[in-house]
C-alpha cells in the first residue's frame, strides 16, 4: 500500500480546497483594508494574495493527470 499523500488528498477534496483558498484570500483582503484604513502599508498583502493564487494553480499543475499523446500510426507502411 502506498504511503498517504496529504497534499494530494487535500487537492482532491475540491470543496475543502476551495474553502481554504477563498478563506485565505478573503482574510488577506480584509487585513489589507484594515491596514489601509490605518494608513499602514498593505503591499505585502497584495503580494501574498497573488502567491496564494499561484500556489493553488501550482497544485493543479502538479496533481492533474498527465495527458499522454499518442503518436499517429502511419498506415502507409
Amino acid at each position: 500500500m502506498k504511503e498517504p499523500k496529504p497534499l494530494f488528498e487535500f487537492w482532491k477534496d475540491t470543496a475543502t480546497k476551495d474553502n481554504v483558498k477563498n478563506y485565505l484570500i478573503q482574510f488577506f483582503q480584509e487585513e489589507a483594508v484594515r491596514r489601509l484604513m490605518n494608513r499602514e502599508d498593505a503591499v505585502a498583502l497584495a503580494d501574498a494574495t497573488d502567491l496564494v493564487q499561484k500556489a493553488f494553480e501550482n497544485m493543479d499543475i502538479l496533481f492533474q493527470p498527465k495527458v499522454t499523446k499518442k503518436l499517429p500510426i502511419n498506415e502507409a507502411r
